[in-house]
This record gives structure tokens, sequence and C-alpha cells, in this order.
């Protein structure tokens, strides 16, 4: 399966460098699209804990909350995604 293989080079990736905000990200929208909604939440809130300004991560952490009926959560993370773009779009 081809998901697998990408998580492998991610996970190898990240052995390397542990501090990789991308592959934590592009892990996270691997393990989503498998349906391992856990691993990718947790593979977000690593890229967030390292790089705490890409909005990105918390669009796709909040999608991901979505899937697991964490509206709550969910509505948290894009709150602070679009905090994040317009703080952005106005520097």
């Amino acid at each position: 399966m081809e998901e697998t293989d990408a998580i492998e080079i991610c996970n190898k990736a990240i052995s390397i460098n542990p501090f990789n905000v991308h592959q934590y990200k592009k892990r996270g929208t691997l393990n989503a699209d498998i349906g391992k909604y856990k691993e990718a939440i947790e593979d977000y809130s690593k890229a967030i804990e390292i790089y705490p300004r890409d909005a990105a991560c918390f669009f796709n952490r909040g999608t991901v909350k979505v899937n697991l009926g964490d509206i709550e959560g969910a509505k948290e993370d894009f709150k602070i995604a679009t905090i994040l773009n317009l703080s952005v779009l106005s520097a």
C-alpha cells in the first residue's frame, strides 16, 4: 500500500531529524487518509509543538477532530488556524 510505504519514509526522516515539522505534517495526512485518526492527531500535535505558528497543522488537526466527533476541539483548532492566517495576511 502506498500510504504505508510513505509513512515508513516519514518515520525514517523523523528518526534522523525529530524536529522536521514537514514530515510530521505529511505523516499526519497519510494517517488521516487511511483512517488512523488518533495517530494523525498525534502527528499534527507534534508539528504544532515544534512550530506553533503553522495554521495548516491546526486546520488539518481540526478536520481530523471532526472525523472523530470532537466538534468543540475542531472549532478551537479552526479558530487558531484562522487567527494565524489573518496575522499573516495583515503583516
